[in-house]
């Protein structure tokens, strides 16, 4: 964890997502939770320790389920986009089945966490955008086109501090697969890279801290993956064999190289799944 501006701290130590949280004279208002419940239950109990009073909120800046998954943890009521709390709401019990699963796989020495974990809903949503007014500080949560339905970002100006969640990631391949529309989430990139975010720390979805120059990859991506979707369809087909798109995009970010218990490249299987869903949806999506 490390404080990134005054009152404000990250962490990109977890698996899964980057978590913060900011801490008024009232308590703490937290963004986003770890995926694990191990780890959401030390998160909430480091934000106490560090704001020396209650997480008052949990802001998600998208319902994806690795920042669903344990957000109850926090014991505070939850804000999300209306977009997202409308998507979070269509989950079925067997896609938190398979959520469940998947990560059990994963971590294995983790997955007894995992049994009768208790998904909670946000409670409070928004339009476009919504402002926090606790002890004399506002902390503004805005809706941005991104890589989900109600992606949204946490903005101190004055503090110059972004929460951009999965709108921006870090040295990782995107989650694409649920992207309403691309060509808008590349706008948002765009405007990230104007001058009043020239001197911002960025807090991105996933991966290490960063600035505004870490949009430059992400878009180029995204245009990439856009062209090449775009350059292999024609009117006679109904589907693409993405195999060999994945194997262009796949080196394009670093991608761990570790094994399971029988070999099985691990991260590597569950990226070239995501890249590969991403893929689906840019050719439903064009």
């Amino acid at each position: 964890m490390k404080e990134i501006a005054p009152d404000v701290y990250a962490s990109t130590e977890y698996s899964g997502v980057n978590v913060g949280f900011i801490v008024t004279p009232a308590g703490a208002i937290a963004v986003d939770a770890p995926t694990m419940p191990r780890d959401a239950q030390a998160w909430r109990q480091r934000i106490v320790d560090v704001a020396g009073g209650p997480v008052l909120y949990g802001v998600l800046t998208d319902t994806h389920p690795d920042r669903l998954l344990s957000a109850g943890l926090l014991e505070a009521p939850l804000i999300a986009a209306r977009a997202a709390c409308d998507r979070a709401s269509a989950y079925t019990e067997g896609f938190w089945r398979s959520i469940v699963e998947g990560w059990g796989r994963r971590y294995p020495e983790m997955a007894g966490d995992l049994v009768g974990v208790s998904i909670v809903l946000p409670e409070i949503t928004f339009s476009s955008s919504l402002t926090l007014h606790k002890g004399g500080m506002d902390v503004t949560v805005e809706c941005v086109a991104g890589a989900a339905p109600g992606s949204a970002w946490v903005h101190m100006p004055e503090r110059d501090v972004l929460f951009t969640g999965d709108v921006l990631v870090a040295e990782t391949h995107p989650f694409m697969a649920v992207s309403p529309d691309t060509r808008a989430w590349l706008n948002t990139l765009t405007a990230l890279r104007r001058a009043r975010f020239a001197k911002t720390t960025m807090v991105p979805g996933r991966g290490p801290l960063c600035d505004q120059t870490t949009t430059g990859p992400l878009s180029e991506y995204i245009v990439l993956a856009r062209r090449r979707v775009r350059s292999l369809h024609t009117p006679e087909q109904t589907r693409l064999d993405m195999t060999p798109l994945v194997a262009e995009m796949l080196p394009l970010f670093p991608v761990p190289d570790d094994t399971d218990a029988v070999g099985r490249g691990v991260e590597r299987e569950l990226v070239t799944r995501r890249i590969k869903a991403g893929l689906d949806r840019l050719y439903e999506e064009l």
